[in-house]
């Protein structure tokens, strides 16, 4: 029986951090593939296939609560420019990303019930 990954522990550039649960998701980084027909003439086609190089990136999305430490934390992931390393593990799984950039210009929702966004862009997963 297979079991659904629901737990995982992200760690970002060597601490785990608590996240909301249910909030990550990432992109392998295998980018996006393009299929194209030519005419070959007389009613025959023939398929091209490519690789869009400019989408072999990775992405991962989380959400962190609005904690004191958690929005320090978030800005100085966001100054580190594209030098952030996230590891993602769960039950069977392990990815890890280099390279990463916080990309989004992150909300600091202030509240009981609310959450930060956060949106990281770099190297394919591994």
């Amino acid at each position: 029986m297979a079991n659904a990954l629901s737990n995982p522990v992200v760690t970002i550039n060597n601490v785990v951090l608590a996240i909301v649960p249910n909030s990550v998701t990432y992109t392998e980084g295998l980018g996006e593939q393009t299929m194209r027909t030519q005419s070959a003439g007389g009613g025959s086609v023939e398929q091209v296939y490519s690789n869009n190089v400019e989408t072999n990136q990775s992405m991962f999305k989380c959400q962190l609560f609005n904690t004191a430490e958690n929005i320090d934390n978030i800005r100085i992931w966001k100054t580190n420019n594209n030098a952030n390393a996230i590891t993602l593990t769960g039950e069977g799984l392990t990815r890890s990303f280099s390279s990463m950039a916080l990309t989004n210009n992150y909300e600091v929702n202030l509240g009981s019930d609310t959450a930060i966004d956060i949106e990281f862009i770099g190297n394919p997963a591994i």
